[in-house]
């Protein structure tokens, strides 16, 4: 058993209450390859480095933001190539990537998001002193 990790983007035209409707496909995607879930994270909307596009039928979505989410599965390495077909067949996918993971998952975006909020907290702490209480200072 190998342990992997699919990261995912959702298209943004996908109403959020169906959000988790797609999460659940791409869950019996990896539950049918017989795939084990270890961990995942909750998708959310962010923006795209450049912009994307993805042809369903006979519409062609041009995107410049998308749900961005994650899931960690345990699976036998023959049977990821089942996933990658069933993936293929989520029309609300944008884009996917399957890589090998290790077990442990040391980054998530909530992470991530935590430590920019808290370093953005600092920054606006640290507040320039007025140019009349440095004078004052200086003088004393």
């Amino acid at each position: 058993m190998q342990v992997y990790e699919l990261c995912y983007l959702i298209l943004p035209s996908v109403a959020e209450d169906a959000l988790s409707s797609v999460v659940d496909k791409i869950k019996e995607a990896i539950s049918k390859a017989e795939g084990k879930d270890l961990d995942s994270e909750t998708p959310f909307k962010h923006p795209l480095a450049y912009q994307m596009s993805k042809s369903v039928g006979a519409s062609k979505y041009v995107v410049n933001d998308a749900y961005i989410g994650w899931i960690k599965f345990e699976i036998e390495t023959p049977k990821i190539m089942d996933i990658e077909a069933d993936m293929k067949k989520i029309s609300e996918v944008l884009r996917f990537l399957i890589v090998k993971a290790p077990r442990k998952t040391e980054f998530t975006f909530a992470k991530a998001k935590a430590a920019i909020r808290a370093k953005e907290e600092k920054e606006k702490e640290v507040e320039v002193e007025p140019a009349e209480e440095v004078k004052e200072a200086i003088i004393e």
